[in-house]
């Protein structure tokens, strides 16, 4: 049963790929907050661009995720280490079902909770916000309604593949909540503003408390086209490499 929800899940994130609407071109910049900090511990400038999204990490060391939409390919760019990886929707999709059924992941009530995520879901439209309570993990997010549903679709499906790929290749948490937020948002036809993220645990005082802030731009500028054109420099510039030789170093990072 576990295998046959999962495989389903991925199947459903597959054809929302490759099923897409077009949606006009757009600019989201991302800035995420850990507790009450002022200072963002991480940018993301993200440009939709026609069948493409270029999703690129501001904050150094710089890095990027393309995602072609309509050849279903993924690519990670490391610019520091000239390397990128290549993937197809169905590898990416692979992988994570290998991940989730082979993984060994430690033994807290986080983990347990992201294999077969639970919520209570709450939203009010007078005041746009949307509040999905579990337990130990709960989102609280602002919401701003918007009239093309296909740039609603477009932006959940970047969100979708954002957290299968950070996974897999970044030892980040399991998808499955993360996509849940997506649908939520996405079925109300709206962006999110603000997301606030609150991992509770017995001991109060390691409550992890993330805070994302977005914000839109609906029209490409120069400074758009000069981020994308030294992408796709870089990204001709880069090696390819193999799963194991990209990921290393995150996975090195993360068992510090």
């Amino acid at each position: 049963m576990k295998t046959y929800a999962l495989l389903t899940a991925a199947a459903a994130i597959w054809l929302s790929l490759v099923g897409a609407s077009s949606a006009a071109d757009f600019q989201v910049t991302t800035q995420v907050y850990r507790g009450n900090e002022r200072s963002p511990v991480v940018t993301y400038q993200t440009i939709f661009k026609g069948a493409k999204v270029y999703d690129v990490v501001t904050t150094p060391p710089r890095q990027a995720t393309i995602i072609d939409f309509d050849t279903g390919q993924l690519t990670l760019l490391d610019p520091q280490r000239q390397v990128k990886l290549t993937m197809s929707t169905q590898n990416v999709l692979q992988r994570s079902a290998f991940f989730k059924t082979h993984g060994r992941f430690p033994d807290q009530p986080l983990w347990q909770f992201l294999k077969d995520p639970s919520f209570q879901t709450n939203y009010d439209p007078q005041t746009q916000v949307l509040k999905m309570e579990g337990d130990p993990l709960s989102y609280e997010a602002d919401l701003q309604p918007v009239s093309a549903q296909p740039t609603v679709d477009a932006y959940a499906r970047f969100c979708d593949w954002s957290a299968q790929l950070n996974f897999i290749c970044a030892a980040s948490d399991l998808p499955q909540a993360r996509i849940e937020l997506n649908n939520q948002i996405r079925s109300r036809g709206a962006l999110p503003t603000q997301v606030h993220k609150t991992v509770r645990y017995a001991d109060p005082t390691k409550t992890i408390s993330l805070r994302s802030m977005h914000q839109y731009r609906w029209k490409a500028n120069a400074d758009d086209e000069k981020l994308i054109q030294l992408l796709e420099t870089d990204l001709t510039k880069a090696r390819a490499v193999d799963f194991d030789e990209f990921v290393r170093p995150a996975f090195s990072t993360a068992q510090k």
